[in-house]
């Protein structure tokens, strides 16, 4: 398996938990935050989902251009944004070889200087580094079923 392989379908395995995780969340919720300065759930989850992307393309860029983040009002709306960012960034991974990760990278960003491959290293903690806020919304908007983290 090809590295850029692996870290496509480590990432779709967490992903993939991500969609099940919401999927245990009602209407209702979108605007719920834990603490006053939190992101909302909504917020978070676009932030999470679309962001990735950003990521991913940095490996053929070197560019961090905010992405565009649609206007969510339902949980459906939500769920259907995550199919859009989640489909664009498996198309990103597909783009990229592991030459291409073997590359030294352009970052300005303290801790990312190295191989472009910390770019997908990035993008993985950060992946995960949201998921695990995601869970402990879900448990306080009353999610009980919740999915294993991976």
């Amino acid at each position: 398996m090809s590295k850029t392989a692996y870290w496509k379908e480590s990432w779709l395995q967490h992903r993939n938990v991500l969609i099940q995780l919401i999927d245990q969340i009602e209407d209702g919720h979108l605007d719920f935050k834990p603490w006053e300065n939190a992101m909302t759930l909504r917020d978070l989850v676009l932030h999470v989902t679309a962001w990735n992307g950003v990521f991913v393309n940095m490996v053929k860029t070197e560019a961090m251009t905010p992405p565009t983040l649609p206007e969510v009002h339902t949980m459906d709306d939500l769920k259907q944004a995550v199919k859009q960012f989640t489909d664009q960034t498996a198309q990103a991974f597909d783009t990229i070889t592991d030459e291409e990760l073997a590359l030294d990278n352009e970052a300005k960003m303290p801790g990312m200087q190295g191989k472009k491959e910390l770019y997908l290293q990035a993008m993985y903690d950060h992946e995960l580094h949201h998921k695990g806020q995601l869970f402990i919304y879900a448990r306080l908007v009353g999610a009980t079923d919740l999915p294993f983290f991976r």
